[in-house]
This record gives C-alpha cells, sequence and structure tokens, in this order.
C-alpha cells in the first residue's frame, strides 16, 4: 500500500489509543483490530430472490454505497445503514478484521462510522486520491419474512493520484451484506463486510 494511506492508519491509531484511555473501548470492545470479521465469507449460496422491485432497491443501495465513497460524501455514507446502532461496515483482510465501524456511537467513539469516515475522506481529499468501487455479481437470499435480504457481491475498487494518466487496481473483495427493510418501506444495510483479497501484514490496512 501506498505511503499516502499512512496518513489514515495513523489517525484511526490515535483516536484508538485516545478512546483505551477514556474507557469507551470497554463498551465498544471487538472493533477495529478486531481478531475476527462480525459477517463470515464461506463458499457456496442459496438463491433465493426478493421480489424485482425490492431487488431493484438493493442493488440501487449497493451502488449508492459504491458513490458515496467515490463522491467522499461521508453524512450519505452513513445514511446507508440501518438503525439502531448495531449496523456496521467492516473491512477485512483474508484472517482478520481491520476496521469495523458502527452507526451512532457518537463522536467521542473512535468506531462511530460517521466520524471515521470524515477522517478517511478527507485524507482523500488531502491526497488528491480517487477511488472507483465497481460492485457486481450480486447473489441473494431472501429470508421467510421479506425483510431481510443476505447478498454477496464482487468488489474492485481502483485508485488514482491527480499525476498518473490511469488509475491502479486497489483491492478486490468478496462483500458480505444484510440489509432490512424498516418501517418506512426503505432498504438499508444492517451490516457490510468487505473480506479483501489479501493477507494481513502483506500491505498496510485499507479502510475504504
Amino acid at each position: 500500500m501506498s505511503e499516502r494511506w499512512k496518513g489514515i492508519i495513523t489517525n484511526c491509531a490515535i483516536l484508538k489509543y485516545f478512546a483505551l484511555i477514556c474507557g469507551f473501548c470497554l463498551a465498544f470492545g471487538g472493533t477495529a483490530l478486531a481478531d475476527s470479521c462480525g459477517t463470515e465469507a464461506p463458499y457456496g449460496w442459496n438463491i433465493k430472490n426478493p421480489p424485482a422491485e425490492d431487488r431493484q432497491a438493493i442493488l440501487d443501495l449497493l451502488s449508492r454505497y459504491a458513490w458515496t465513497i467515490d463522491e467522499r460524501n461521508e453524512a450519505a455514507f452513513a445514511g446507508l445503514f440501518a438503525k439502531p446502532k448495531s449496523s456496521y461496515y467492516e473491512i477485512c483482510s483474508t484472517s482478520r478484521s481491520i476496521l469495523k465501524l458502527t452507526l451512532d456511537l457518537g463522536p467521542e467513539s473512535p468506531d462511530d462510522l460517521l466520524e471515521q469516515m470524515k477522517i478517511i475522506v478527507k485524507k482523500l481529499e488531502t491526497d488528491h486520491l480517487q477511488t472507483r468501487h465497481l460492485v457486481t455479481n450480486t447473489l441473494f437470499n431472501v429470508d421467510d419474512t421479506g425483510k431481510t435480504v443476505n447478498t454477496k457481491s464482487i468488489v474492485l475498487v481502483t485508485l488514482q493520484d491527480s499525476h498518473s494518466p490511469a488509475p491502479v487496481l486497489d483491492y478486490s473483495a468478496d462483500a458480505r451484506a444484510t440489509f432490512v427493510k424498516g418501517d418506512d418501506d426503505t432498504w438499508r444495510f444492517q451490516s457490510l463486510t468487505i473480506h479483501a483479497d489479501y493477507a494481513a501484514g502483506s500491505v498496510a490496512a485499507k479502510k475504504r
């Protein structure tokens, strides 16, 4: 991973250290740099599609996940996740969790989804880096209630700086998501786990 990403890691580490001093990690254990991922990525899939209208809404939500990161809109990104506070966004390597951010923990927490995304997108802006998240090959499995849907997708992320004529492949991933339909009939992420195809220790942690 490029040297330009070390600032992101440093900022997150500082926040984590501050949280340990203040005792916040006692309440929100198992977050950034956790030992295991909250959502597994086993092989195989039982396909059970939701109705066409719900299927399209979920595909649109996956596209919005990609666009909100690429457009550096942290507030819109956080708005894709359902309440209550158990909703989370996680990035994992092939061996462990790298980052787990949870909705609405508050600005004092080092694991708050919105606050950490602000740091990440600010670093992208400062270093003049442009990501492109491509989501494809999505498979569905809806539960019997019709209000919860699990998906798996392939994600490819490219990265380009302001001086390069072409982007480079940043990483590929197996993305696992759980969607819930709220009382307003709107689908949102209950969880989104990105299982990146690199081993921990081989590259610096990618956090977007």
